[in-house]
């Protein structure tokens, strides 16, 4: 059995064990990753990746999910690895920037030759959309125009069919949180469809006055997100698309943020807000799960994270896109605040996913609108490059229609 260590010096936590994942899944070897840290302040979005049995991880480790088919195991100390070495052959990303403990390397490689188990230290550089070991030269990973990891080189996108808006600032979906632009482009390649994407960052809401922003677009893709401060520019932008008809798909913020572009029209643009977003806005469109019950008398989480079970509500259009018995990776503490359910559901709001009892909304639709659906996990993290969400198919082939409907 033998230990992998592949060293990256990168300060995109987007990369943060793509390359050792890329090695895992071509040697068909474990991957195990050791305790990280990061700026939050400067990333906040750099440690969301939801572990399927629950927790939180390297937005980057979706990177070993996609390539290899596996879960990412939960963060292990080094005691872990020399353990897990004696069964298999284990890769680790080893990422300077990032570590918490500097000596981990050095406690690793002093185990492995303890152990008399075989050692091999991997030193990767980057090349525009290449990653190859320093030493060999040889190319270990591919990186393509949508961000994804790749052990081939990517096909190059000859033209281009549709273009989406992605409501959020390009440098946070290429370098920090990179699963939603990949699923995005995981659905485009299904479809055979040529896709670019203009990035709008939502920090100053005010550029969602007009409708001209959208000009050019057959669709908009609401992701997901701990800043706050993107929330005003979202829900704009979802207002925004409500009334010119534009279809629009929301990740779990993004479902949020629909749900307030909608309490807009009912209470009023300044009465409604999340209440994580505004903790003194009058009308707080979702609030905390914590201390509440469900319908059958249950005590809600107060976080709910990892893989969930959903149930899908028959007859709507969300049950035309997902068949199969359903299951999400969730990662929040606040739900639809169910005091405004009625009223919204008056406006035109159909729950279309709910979970616990059905004290929690898991997806909403418009079944008026030509395509608006938001759920409240993350089905971007359930996307392979051969295996799209049906949820983001369904948006694109929606986006495609729109984009036809305007040609003709």
């Amino acid at each position: 059995m033998g230990l992998i260590l592949v060293f990256h010096d990168t300060s995109k936590p987007a990369l943060y064990g793509a390359v050792a994942a890329a090695i895992a899944a071509a040697r068909q070897c474990g991957f195990m990753h050791v305790p990280a840290r990061f700026d939050t302040k400067l990333h906040a979005d750099a440690a969301q990746h939801v572990i399927a049995s629950g927790g939180l991880g390297a937005s980057g480790l979706c990177w070993f999910e996609r390539l290899s088919g596996n879960q990412v195991p939960a963060v292990a100390m080094p005691e872990a690895v020399v353990d897990a070495i004696a069964v298999r052959d284990v890769v680790v990303p080893i990422h300077p920037a990032f570590l918490i403990d500097g000596d981990v390397p050095t406690a690793l490689a002093a185990a492995a030759k303890a152990h008399a188990v075989e050692l091999e230290m991997i030193t990767v550089r980057e090349d525009a959309d290449r990653f190859f070991d320093v030493s060999t030269r040889e190319v270990l990973a591919w990186r393509d125009r949508f961000g994804r990891i790749g052990l081939r080189e990517p096909q190059r996108q000859t033209s281009s069919d549709l273009t989406i808006g992605f409501i959020g600032a390009e440098s946070d979906h290429r370098d920090v949180y990179p699963a939603a632009l990949a699923s995005l482009a995981d659905a485009a390649d299904s479809l055979s469809i040529g896709i670019d994407v203009r990035f709008i960052d939502p920090v100053h809401a005010d550029r969602f006055e007009s409708p001209a922003i959208f000009e050019g677009l057959s669709g908009i893709l609401l992701p997901g997100g701990a800043d706050m401060k993107n929330v005003a520019g979202q829900t704009a932008a979802a207002a925004l698309s409500l009334e010119a008809d534009l279809p629009t798909v929301g990740l779990c913020l993004g479902m949020q943020t629909m749900v307030t572009a909608l309490a807009w029209r009912v209470f009023g643009r300044k009465a409604a807000n999340l209440a994580e977003a505004a903790p003194n806005a009058r009308i707080k469109t979702f609030v905390p799960m914590a201390g509440d019950e469900g319908e059958d008398g249950t005590r809600l989480p107060i976080h709910r994270i990892g893989d969930q079970p959903i149930d899908i509500i028959p007859g709507t259009r969300l049950s035309e896109i997902i068949y199969s018995e359903a299951q999400v990776r969730c990662n929040h503490q606040f739900r639809l605040n169910p005091v405004l359910l009625p009223a919204l559901e008056a406006a035109g709001l159909r729950a279309a996913a709910r979970s616990s009892s059905g004290a929690i909304v898991d997806a909403i639709e418009l079944p008026d609108h030509p395509f608006f659906i938001g759920m409240q996990g993350h089905p971007e993290l359930s996307s392979r490059t051969d295996k799209p969400h049906p949820l983001l198919v369904a948006f694109l082939k929606a986006a495609a229609l729109r984009a036809l409907t305007s040609i003709s």
